[in-house]
This record gives C-alpha cells, structure tokens and sequence, in this order.
C-alpha cells in the first residue's frame, strides 16, 4: 500500500510540474546589411529603418503575417518644431546584430540636436496583450513632437489623455497613452521627456482592457463609434471569456481553467443528465415489452407504432437520450470561439501536461485526448446499450466525430476529455444504483460469455 501511495504521489507531483513550467515564447531580431531590423514575436512583426530611426510597418502574426500597418510619416518619428531629427546612432538591446531572446526588445535612437543629446527607446513588449512603449528623453526646455502610428485618420480620436486610430478594412486598432499632448493626427507635444504605452493589434476587449486597465469604460464608448469593431454577439462572447479569465486568475493554466469550467457546466446540467439517466433506466425496465413487441410484428411501420404506444404508455420520451449532446453543441461552439478569440494568451500560457500551447488544433496535437474520449466514451457505451451492435453503432459515431474535429483546438477536447470522464462516472454511479448490467467486452466483440468453473 506504502509503494502505491509513493507511485500515485510522484505522478501527481510530475503532473503539477507540467502545469507549472512557463515557456515564454521567443523574440527574433533579425538585423539586414541595409539597416531595416525586423522584431518578430508571436503576435507580431514589426520592420524598423535604423537609418530614419522609425517603424516601417507592422504585421499580425496570428493571422498569417497580415500588414495591418504601413509608414506614413507616423511611425514614432520625432521632431523639434518643424525639424524632423535624424540619428546619429542605434542599438536594440545594446547589439547591432542578430538575436533571439525572451524577454522584452528595446530599440534605442540617439540623437543630436543643437548641442543637445535625445535618446528615442521603443520597447516590444513579449506578452500577450501587443504592446509597445516608448520613451524620449531630452532636455526639459526642448519642444518636440512624436507621431503616433495611424490607421484610417477618419476614425482618429482624442479623448483627454488616450489617442485612438481605427482600421475598418483589417479591424486593427491601436489605443495610444502619454504624457504629452495629443493632436487629431496622432501626434504627441512635449518637453523633454515623453513616457508613452500604445495598444496595437486587433479589437479584442480583453486584451485591450488588459492594457489600459484604468480607461475601460472611455474605451468602450470610443469602440462603440467604430463601425465593426465589435460583433454582434461579442457582449455574450465577453461574458464567457471573462468566466474563463476569472477561473484562470486563481489557477495560473488555461488547462486547469478549463477543467473547472468541464466541472462547472456539468453540475449546471445536472438536471437534463438526471432526465437522460432516468430514461436509460426506464428502457431496461420495459426493455422485456420492446422484445415482445419485436418478435409480434415484423412490419418496420407497425413495429415502431407499437413501440411508441409502449413508450406513451409508460411515460418515456426517448429523445431524451440525445438531449443532453444537442445542449453540448452550442457550449463546445462557445468555447471554441472564447479559445480562438483567447489564442494570445494561450500562447503564453505555462505547459498542461504534455502541451506548450492549448489554442493550436492537429492530429498530433489531439491524437491523446481523442483516444481518451474515445476510451471513455466506449466504456460509457457498455453501461447503456443493450446489445453489441447498438454499443458499436454509438461507439463508429463518436468515434468518427472526433476525428472529423482534429483540426479544432486542444483545449476543446481537454474540456470533451472532462467531461466525458464525468460522464462515465455518473452513469457507473446509476447503473450500480440500478443493477444495471450493461453488456461486456467479450459481448462486444461477439465471444462467449467467459466459462466459470467450479
């Protein structure tokens, strides 16, 4: 019993490890013989022109390396009045070449300028929320002037302190914060110093509100004037992705998170599983009638009349049964679009077990939990059909249904995987309260009972 305990304790410590491990996602700094330096992290990709000491354009990694942004005399360029300041000198985390890190990229300008020395710092930040900060610092009696990156200048906006852009074509938005003053046209008047923080990437509520924690209800307003932004089920969408951020706030995995969800959705339809329960055990009890029945008309259409007088008479609905796998559909749906709409954070989500990454879909990715659900869903069959060929008919189905899936996210069948193991276990739970029997392996696969000696 010791040595078992010792076995159940190390796999239990091994699994926790898995859920712990954070692997944070690499930065590539790509440096070309012509100047341009490209910084590409897992949600994005920006191109910079050490030259001209400004961004060039910008790319969405998520959505197959997108240009979502291109130059227009906006990309973070600095002026003093109307002088636009050129470079002397550039590092990008204190090197000129090129290199792969974790941690955050810093690209730094230094500047001349009538005896004065001004440093530029723009900061891609290696998370999950696609933001950048950026930094001047100068001398307090210099006037200057930084442009913001913009999108489509019809839906520029300045609402006190934020300076919002919006893109109606790719429902790209960025959301820019300073302490200096913002104009219509996205740029910023200062003197000296400028700290500055900008959102830059698609128009997801959680990722933004993330950000700029503090604005949520001004950006609500501000998104609410831009045609598109949001869909029309987004505030239903928002709901559920908040459950799921809560549940993630006190487990620290996504993976644990959507366990509990598994957990929580089905205590909630306890209900309908009780009903569907309650009909398998009513279907034995007449399952005696139902042969009867058989055996009396061979017709097929007089048949399945007698067998519904049956089940009218013993107040059963048969449709029962599937009640609680046509409620199962639109919750899966809704999870999947919260996984996709969520895949950001997921990939910087620390490891689940055997995976780095629960919003990513494919054969290998999947084939473990599809063989589990399978597993488990076979074993459920047992308990609840009443011959082979009805236990193969629902197993064939099923099991087909999964692999028709593959390509859907890990997390989707994580949550399938719980819930179908909550599923076995409630109807062992029923078929023991009911002696219930079920049919065996040797049945299913059409062998003789096992010859008992004594």
């Amino acid at each position: 019993m010791t040595g078992k305990l010792v076995y159940v304790t190390i796999f239990v410590l091994l699994a926790l490890m898995g859920t712990l491990a954070f692997s944070i996602p690499k930065v590539k700094v790509t440096v070309s013989s012509t100047g341009l330096v490209t910084i590409s992290t897992k949600l994005y990709k920006y191109t910079a022109d050490t030259k001209a000491g400004v961004l060039k354009s910008g790319y969405l990694a998520f959505e197959h390396d997108k240009k979502f942004w291109i130059y227009s005399k906006d990309g973070f360029d600095l002026y003093s009045s109307s002088t636009a300041l050129e470079p002397i000198d550039w590092s990008i985390n204190g090197k000129k070449r090129s290199f792969d890190t974790k941690s955050n990229v810093t690209l730094n300008f230094y500047y001349k300028f009538k005896g004065h020395k001004v440093e530029k710092s723009i900061t891609f930040v290696n998370g999950p929320n696609y933001t950048l900060l950026i930094s001047v610092k100068g001398p307090n009696n210099l006037k200057m002037r930084l442009t913001f990156p913009t999108l489509m200048s019809r839906y520029n906006e300045v609402n006190g302190v934020l300076f919002s852009t919006y893109s109606s074509a790719s429902k790209s938005i960025e959301i820019g914060i300073s302490n200096g003053k913002f104009r219509n046209n996205g740029s910023a008047e200062f003197n000296g110093n400028l700290e500055g923080k900008i959102y830059f990437g698609p128009v997801k509520n959680s990722e933004i509100f993330a950000v700029f924690p503090k604005y949520e209800n001004v950006i609500s307003r501000i998104l609410k004037g831009y045609p598109g932004s949001e869909p029309w089920y987004g505030w239903f969408l928002y709901l559920f992705v908040r459950i799921l951020n809560w549940i993630y706030s006190w487990t620290g995995n996504y993976g644990w998170a959507i366990i509990i969800f598994a957990v929580f959705v089905k205590l909630a339809l306890y209900p309908v599983s009780h009903l569907q329960m309650k009909s398998m055990v009513q279907m034995r009890k007449i399952q005696p009638k139902m042969k009867e029945i058989q055996k009396k008309y061979k017709d097929p259409k007089k048949q399945q009349s007698e067998l519904m007088k049956l089940y009218k008479e013993e107040g059963i609905n048969p449709a029962s049964g599937c009640l609680l796998a046509l409620i199962q559909l639109p919750i899966l749906f809704l999870l999947y679009y919260v996984i996709i709409y969520s895949k950001e954070n997921f990939a910087y989500n620390p490891h689940f077990l055997l995976w780095t990454d629960l919003s990513i879909g494919g054969f290998g990715a999947n084939i473990v939990l599809i063989l589990l659900i399978v597993l488990l869903s076979s074993w459920s069959t047992l308990w609840t059909s009443t011959n082979a060929k009805q236990a193969w008919q629902s197993i064939a189905m099923f099991s087909v249904m999964e692999f028709f899936f593959v390509g859907f996210p890990v997390g989707l069948f994580l949550y399938y995987a719980v819930f179908s193991a909550m599923q076995l276990l409630t109807t062992y739970v029923v078929a023991k309260m009911y002696h219930i029997k079920g049919i065996s392996l040797r049945e299913l696969f059409g062998m003789n009972p096992k010859r008992r000696y004594g």
